[in-house]
Parts: structure tokens; sequence; C-alpha cells
């Protein structure tokens, strides 16, 4: 083995190097698993030799993945805990005696309320805690805002040091942690703040094509700059969302102007993205609840496909969508198929609305709760008819892609097709490539008369 040629080698390599764990399972029902591997061949060969560490170390990288800190780091600053740090001014470090003497002159105009009942719930401040801060990093009531792990630094040193930076082509960013202070209004800007940091770091050490986020809802919406657009969020008990954002490939765009988007901190400004897709997980849990239909649940991708319909120039908006869930909420699909309307550069959409064959939660009264299966495949089917409204009058430029992971269960497919059938009996030229595809053929539109959609909005 040692007489042959690096080039050998590394097409030796190569054959070991599996798709990542994070693109086969991204549409299955969201987990913090999402990045797991049972089988790790390249890293086994990277440790059998320096020389095939080197060979190795390139394509070991190709997909790379970031856990943010689980550690709080936040203190919020009140009048009782002012008091307290009265007695221990002799210990504090230089940074939390800035904090007390900057907080003590705060409270003076408000002596008369600040140890008031009523005043308990006001968060005064949100503080950072610094090396040495030993005082604030006793108090008990720490909170988490989401951040980067102190290993990122060393990471990034290591991808300067042997020139990893464009062989990372895709990123995994996740958390289990839940972002719990969105009802506090003094959290907005230190949040916004840790969350710029994020994006700021990644993309000044990296260069990825693809970038996964996956966190809990509360958590994603931060890491998004947007908000959540619900207060039904219990009712679904989704533990965990994933969104996918990717460049093209194909070459460098042609931009409209320097203003064809904001270029800000946002993440979906961060580079003229591709492709998005979205996995929001499963809705059964709610369908437990009192009049179930009424629920609205975390509304994230609505609000990011709006701001790319109204900030971002065709030029360098999506062209790619698709969408992962278990049994939405016809509602929800509804929304969504709203926002995608604004959205004027679709060239290919794709769905799942049912459990894949990996997901077995049908089969579990401990899953399913109160909720009937009848209702479940209900809002499926009226899901599927607000999908093929929007395939009817949405313009599509032929040979544009409709995909429906549904199609692989057989009795789905049946249906599925159905609905795309009706589609062509009405004028509209959807052909079939394969089960589950259909490609847009303006030759073959046939003349009709308006006719009603396929769903009341």
């Amino acid at each position: 083995m040692d007489s042959l040629p690096n080039e050998l080698l590394i097409q030796i390599a190569s054959h070991l190097d599996l798709p990542p764990p994070s693109v086969a399972k991204f549409t299955h029902e969201p987990s913090s698993h999402l990045t797991h591997l049972e089988q790790t061949h390249l890293k086994a060969l990277s440790q059998v030799s320096w020389r095939w560490r080197k060979i190795v170390l390139p394509i070991l990288f190709h997909y790379s993945r970031v856990a943010l800190d689980k550690d709080p780091q936040w203190v919020p600053i009140d009048a009782r805990l002012i008091e307290n740090m009265l007695g221990q001014l002799t210990t504090l470090s230089n940074h939390e005696m800035q904090i007390y003497q900057k907080m003590r002159s705060k409270f003076k105009s408000s002596s008369t309320f600040a140890f008031d009942e009523a005043f308990d719930d006001l968060l005064i401040n949100l503080c950072r805690i610094q090396e040495g801060d030993n005082f604030l990093r006793s108090v008990p009531n720490i909170l988490w805002l989401p951040h980067l792990p102190k290993s990122f630094v060393d990471f990034a040193r290591f991808v300067v040091q042997y020139n990893l930076k464009h062989h990372i082509k895709s990123i995994v960013i996740f958390t289990d942690n839940e972002y719990e202070l969105r009802h506090v209004a003094t959290a907005d800007a230190p949040l916004s703040r840790a969350v710029s940091e994020i994006w700021s770091q990644i993309f000044l050490h990296l260069e990825p094509i693809r970038v996964v986020v996956a966190a809990p809802p509360t958590t994603l919406a931060g890491l998004l700059d947007t908000s959540m657009l619900s207060s039904d969020a219990w009712a679904f008990d989704m533990k965990m969302h994933y969104i996918e954002l990717v460049q093209s490939e194909s070459g460098p765009i042609e931009h409209l102007s320097s203003k064809c988007r904001p270029w800000n901190t946002a993440l979906i400004h961060q580079r003229p993205w591709y492709h998005l897709g979205y996995n929001e997980g499963s809705s059964i849990t709610a369908y437990s609840t009192y009049e179930y239909h009424l629920k609205q649940s975390p509304k994230m991708l609505y609000l990011i496909l709006l701001r790319l319909a109204t900030e971002v120039r065709n030029c360098c908006n999506i062209r790619s969508f698709a969408f992962f869930g278990v049994f939405p909420f016809s509602t929800n699909i509804t929304t969504i198929i709203r926002a995608l309307h604004k959205v004027r550069t679709l060239r290919k959409v794709q769905f799942r609305l049912s459990p894949g064959p990996e997901n077995n939660l049908l089969s579990i009264p401990k899953r399913m709760g109160r909720a009937q299966p009848p209702d479940l495949w209900l809002e499926w089917n009226e899901s599927y008819k607000v999908i093929a409204s929007f395939l009817g009058v949405y313009d599509f430029e032929d040979g544009s892609e409709f995909a429906s992971v549904d199609c692989e269960e057989p009795r789905l497919a049946i249906e599925v097709d159905d609905y795309v059938q009706m589609l062509q009996k009405r004028g509209t030229g959807w052909l079939k490539a394969e089960t589950g595809k259909w490609v847009r053929a303006h030759s073959e539109d046939k003349e009709r008369a308006p006719a009603p959609t396929l769903v009341n909005e």
C-alpha cells in the first residue's frame, strides 16, 4: 500500500466517502440524532497512518457539524442581585464592579418600586458572564442564549492550518436547548447580538455550499432572526425543526444590482440561496387537543418565505423548495402556499406530509394519544388539494418539477396521482416523469373555462 501513489490512495478513500446522515435523515422526523452515523470508515482510515491522515483529511471534513454550547452564560440583573453584590464588593471582578456601579445608579431613580413584587418579572438587564465573574457564575438563575462553543476557535484554526475552508461543503449547526426568553422584550438585543456573532463567525471561517440548522422551534426562530407567530406551540410538542439552505453550484450569479438583497447578518441573507428545505416534524400531538383545527403551528417557515418574497430580487432568490412534515394541518399548508405564491422564481417544489417508512408512530398508542386516524388523513387530503391548487395557478416555466415523497407508499401514490390528473383534465399540463415526480409542460395545456380552485381559501 505504501508503494501506491497518492492519486490511487485518494481514489481508494473516495469509495469510503458515504453520504452524510444529515442528508439521508433530513426527511425523517426531526431529532437530535440528525448527524449521528454508526459507521465512520473515513475516520477509521484517517487513524491508520500519518500518510492516510493527510490523504483523507480534505474528504473527511466535506460535511462538518458544530454543536452550539449548552452552558447558560447570561444573568438577569435586578435590584435584588445588585443588593447582594453590595456585601461582596471586595471580591467582585472588574466586569462585575462595572455592572454594579452602572445598575446601582440606574436603580436610584426607581428605588421606590424596584423591590416591589410587581417588579419581580421585569427584567432590568441581561449580562453575559465573562472570565473571572465568580459572583455572577454562582447566581442560581443563569439563562441560555444560543452561542458557539469555545472549541469553534480551535476548529477555525484547524481549518486554516490544513487549508480546509473550500473543502467544507456542508455545515450543520445544531442544539437541543430551548430558548426560553422569547416573551422578554429586553432579551431581544442580546439574542440578536448572539445570533449575529454565530453567523458572522461561521461565514468568516467557512464557505459552505449547504447550511443546515437543527434546533427546537423557539431556538430556531431566534437563529433565523424571526418569530414563531404562534401561541399554540405547546399543543404540537415539536422537539426540533430543521431548515436547509443550499447555494447553486452551476456557476456565478448575474446579480441585477448590489442591492438585490439586504446582505445583512440574518442567515437567509448571508448568501444567495438556491434551495430551501424545511422539516417541521409531527403535528399528531395537536390532534388530541380540544378543537385541534383551530391550533396554529410555529410559523417560522412562513415568515422566512415572506422575507424572501419581499426582500430578495429574482436574480438570487430560491428556485427549489421542499417541505416535510407528518400530518400538518391543512391550514398550515395553506399558509405556506400563500407565501410560496409570492416567491416568483420557483422551478421545483417537493412535499412529504405523511410518516416515512422509517416512522411507525401510527402504531404507537402513546404517540397517537387521542388522535383519530380519519382526522389525520382528512388533513392530508385537504393539504394536497391546496398543493394541487397551487400547481394549477403558479406560473411555472417549462421543465419545472413537482415531487411528492409520499408516493413511496403505493396507496398514497394513487391519491396524489389523482390530484395531478385532475389538474390535467382542467387543462394544466403536468406530465408524469416517474412515480412521485411530474414535469410542467405548457405544450400540454388546454383551453378551458374558468373553474373554481380545488380548495376554499
